[in-house]
């Protein structure tokens, strides 16, 4: 892989993500899929509205995931805090209701109920390589034989290895070989990170991903 086109996991800074949400069990399975993301992450889970703004870090980098029913048990001047001067990059809210809230807040992304695991690793891929200061995915296609894109492209709609060999007639193996291929020269090695690769890259139009 050359280094002047694409930069690896390991040259990566942390990415600091803060989980508020009052069920110990919906931290856990949240903290599960964030660290299924292709970004090396540290998330520090909150329980108690007050501690929602002193987590935030100073610099302004960490990604608040929030559910609605912790935002309601939220005393009205820290939501004021948050709608104001947060420090927090980018805030996320994790909807049990699937309503509208009714709130000053501005969510840079909302995972519904009716959102499945691929779709809600794909929203947290997008808001954290958008809102980061540390870009991992590199805008460019060097390196990726026509081939590989093809296959790129498919593995982003969500086809399987063998509908990816069907469709472009080739065997399940060979998929297999282009994938991995894929995986170590972009150093990303998740669906969720490879999808928005290929949003970002223009190899795939966002509308599509289901």
């Amino acid at each position: 892989m050359d280094p002047s086109a694409f930069q690896t996991l390991n040259s990566m800074e942390s990415i600091d993500i803060v989980v508020a949400e009052n069920c110990q069990l919906m931290r856990t399975g949240l903290k599960y899929l964030l660290h299924q993301l292709s970004s090396p992450v540290v998330v520090r889970e909150i329980s108690k509205p007050e501690k929602l703004i002193s987590y935030a870090q100073k610099d302004g980098r960490s990604l608040l995931f929030i559910s609605d029913c912790f935002l309601t048990t939220c005393p009205e001047n820290v939501v004021r805090t948050l709608a104001g001067n947060s420090r927090y990059a980018a805030i996320v809210l994790i909807s049990s209701r699937g309503i509208p809230l009714d709130t000053d807040l501005n969510f840079d992304a909302e995972i519904t109920p009716s959102d499945n695991e691929k779709t809600i690793c794909q929203k947290m891929e997008a808001v954290v390589q958008q809102t980061s200061k540390i870009k991992h995915v590199i805008r460019s296609n060097e390196g990726i034989s026509e081939r590989e894109k093809e296959v790129l492209t498919l593995v982003a709609r969500g086809l399987t290895n063998k509908e990816i060999a069907e469709k472009l007639f080739i065997s399940s193996h060979t998929v297999i070989t282009h994938r991995k291929n894929i995986t170590a020269k972009l150093g990303i090695k998740t669906i969720a990170g490879l999808t928005v690769y290929a949003v970002i890259n223009n190899l795939i139009p966002a509308e599509e991903i289901k």
